[in-house]
């Protein structure tokens, strides 16, 4: 009799999930967006005793601490942290739950992205590559395009003066200044920028696996596509000194993101220093 209750449970919070996952779709939120939120709660769903619709505060929080014993990063665990509190505030605001079991959690906060910028050097040379990948580390170099931003590209969006990203971080559009480098390469194109050999859609992740496995064939290693966003957005605070002008073309909603996007070199520190004024009455003597 226990047994048919945690199924007839488990069957209730699907079809709970279900509901939210609708609620997304019409919501206008992104596939991937709709996918890792099912992915997340799915995980938790099989693991809770009851599912989601029956939750306690303490099982999610054995959920976490699982999580995190096997390895799983802060930045992961920040991200699993953000689709189940939203799932749950969604819930009950909808008035399918009495209580949000996950508003008692505190939050796990993401790591501080640290820059990690390519060199000039590693630029040039995945500039090298043949296509699609050339096209990848192009659109993330000279535009700050994000994987999954790539992946979404169509000719399309693209003219002489501007790109347009419909779907950004958060589902948030966009648009960046065509660098003319960009146009040349790309002008020819139609369609999406970079398909599969079938030609075929691709998802984020293909091409951050593809291209990462491509940059460590050409001896590359260790440099991922993601880098490629890290120089787009060191190099121009570095021409600009502007933090201000930086953040609008990285698309961050915050400051202190694009901080963690925006390398200070060592040379510009020395620079900084030295520059610092003493007055005439403070020179030492000779």
């Amino acid at each position: 009799m226990a047994a048919l209750a945690q199924v007839q449970y488990h069957e209730m919070g699907s079809q709970l999930l279900d509901l939210h996952l609708d609620h997304l779709m019409a919501s206008g939120k992104s596939d991937k967006t709709i996918e890792v939120r099912r992915s997340v709660l799915r995980r938790l769903h099989d693991r809770l005793p009851f599912g989601l619709a029956y939750a306690a505060t303490e099982q999610i929080l054995a959920w976490f601490a699982d999580l995190r014993a096997h390895g799983r990063s802060r930045w992961t665990l920040s991200i699993y942290q953000y689709h189940v509190t939203s799932f749950y505030r969604w819930a009950t605001g909808a008035g399918f739950l009495d209580g949000d079991p996950a508003r008692g959690i505190d939050r796990i906060t993401a790591p501080r992205c640290v820059p990690d910028p390519v060199t000039d050097e590693e630029l040039a040379a995945a500039l090298l590559l043949p296509d699609p990948w050339r096209s990848v580390v192009a659109l993330a170099a000279y535009a700050g395009m994000r994987c999954s931003e790539v992946a979404a590209c169509h000719r399309n969006h693209i003219t002489a003066e501007r790109i347009m990203i419909p779907h950004g971080k958060g589902d948030k559009p966009g648009s960046v200044p065509t660098h003319p480098y960009l146009w040349e390469l790309l002008e020819p194109r139609s369609g999406l920028i970079v398909t599969n050999r079938e030609g075929e859609p691709v998802s984020g992740n293909w091409v951050s696996r593809r291209t990462r496995a491509k940059l460590a064939k050409a001896g590359l290693k260790g440099v991922h596509p993601h880098r490629f966003r890290h120089w787009y957005g060191t190099t121009i605070q570095a021409s600009t000194g502007d933090i201000r002008v930086t953040q609008e073309l990285m698309r961050h909603s915050s400051i202190s993101s694009t901080m963690g996007y925006t390398l200070v070199t060592g040379a510009a520190r020395t620079a900084a220093v030295s520059a610092l004024p003493v007055p005439d009455t403070a020179a030492p003597a000779r």
